[in-house]
């Protein structure tokens, strides 16, 4: 496997983290990094039995991802159900 695809798998693996860290349920998102853009697509909900809001989370989420080395931008083109 090439460095880039390599790097690419690290990459979306350490976004699908930083959304569990969050309480955030990531089942029906496509996540797609290019060149330090992640992209996140599909349906994104709150977990079940969580306290707290999920705007918050959510919020708190994309700002951890941006200050990740390597990530300079992330685009979300999401459904929020319930």
């Amino acid at each position: 496997m090439n460095k880039a695809k390599e790097e690419q798998m690290m990459e979306n693996r350490a976004v699908r983290k930083e959304m569990t860290r969050c309480a955030i349920d990531c089942g029906e998102v496509i996540i797609d990094v290019t060149h330090g853009q992640v992209h996140l697509f599909g349906k994104v909900r709150a977990m079940r039995g969580r306290e707290g809001t999920f705007e918050a989370d959510l919020a708190m989420m994309l700002k951890n991802l941006r200050k990740r080395p390597g990530i300079r931008d992330v685009i979300t083109e999401w459904t929020v159900v319930g």
